[in-house]
């Protein structure tokens, strides 16, 4: 399944069918685009005492995420095909999120997410190429890195990279460039464990917090990311609203 692009490959080991014994080299192997199926992680649905369902977040490097709203959407709606439920709590590392089908359509749904509470950790300075950047540390369930900019014309590869290994974020960070637009906002992600990819839910969550903060936007904008559009509610919780869908299903054989 894929929410704006961000795809994940879902595996429902609710009822312990599916257990796989090396996790990690299975991850890793099935994430690769060229030589596995091609995904930005995976994610394992576990039975749950306290939700619906409990998830295990692999980013595609088969380290281990907190928290992934792009996923959570997909998850929600997997969940509602599977036992007819329109809200929908996901249990994930260290919270449990509610989810609200909006609207369903053919292989997909629009979907409502209660994130939960985010705050600003830390504000820092640092200089890249002669030219100074402020990082404004958020954290939503998993950390980003928001970082504002006036466009992407530089080498933002290597600048996320450099942010992302700073000695200061010891495991490594989620990294946002955000361009505010008059009725928008437009993000770029290079997220922590996959690299750049097309969409990040808690990071758009993250950047929309940021402009609130900073009175740069009221507290409902639209978020422009290269995998499509999500609609973030900053209030004593934040609100994402967006799409997901089915892709496919399949059987991996494991050699």
């Amino acid at each position: 399944m894929q929410g704006i692009g961000n795809d994940y490959i879902f595996i429902d080991n609710m009822e312990g069918k599916n257990n796989i014994k090396k996790i990690k080299p299975f991850v890793r192997a099935i994430c690769q685009r060229h030589y596995g199926v091609g995904a930005d992680g995976v994610i394992l649905l576990q039975k749950s005492k306290a939700a619906d369902v409990k998830i295990k977040i692999y980013n595609s490097d088969a380290s281990l995420a907190n928290m992934c709203g792009n996923a959570s959407r997909c998850v929600a709606y997997y969940i509602h095909k599977k036992i007819g439920k329109d809200v929908v709590k996901i249990q994930t590392q260290n919270r449990t999120i509610t989810c609200k089908m909006m609207s369903t359509f053919k292989d997909g749904a629009i979907v409502s997410v209660d994130m939960g509470s985010a705050f600003l950790d830390k504000i820092l300075i640092v200089q890249f190429e002669e030219k100074e950047f402020t990082l404004n540390v958020v954290d939503i369930g998993n950390r980003h890195c928001v970082i504002f900019v006036d466009n992407f014309n530089f080498n933002v590869r290597k600048f996320c990279k450099y942010i992302q290994n700073l000695p200061i974020f010891d495991d490594g960070i989620n990294v946002e460039l955000v361009q505010v637009k008059k009725d928008h906002i437009k993000v770029k992600v290079y997220e922590r464990g996959s690299g750049f990819t097309l969409a990040c839910g808690s990071g758009a969550c993250a950047c929309a917090f940021v402009c609130y903060l900073k009175s740069y936007t009221q507290n409902y904008v639209n978020v422009k990311l290269d995998g499509g559009e999500l609609n973030i509610e900053c209030k004593e919780h934040i609100i994402m609203t967006g799409e997901c869908r089915y892709v496919y299903d399949g059987v991996w054989y494991e050699y």
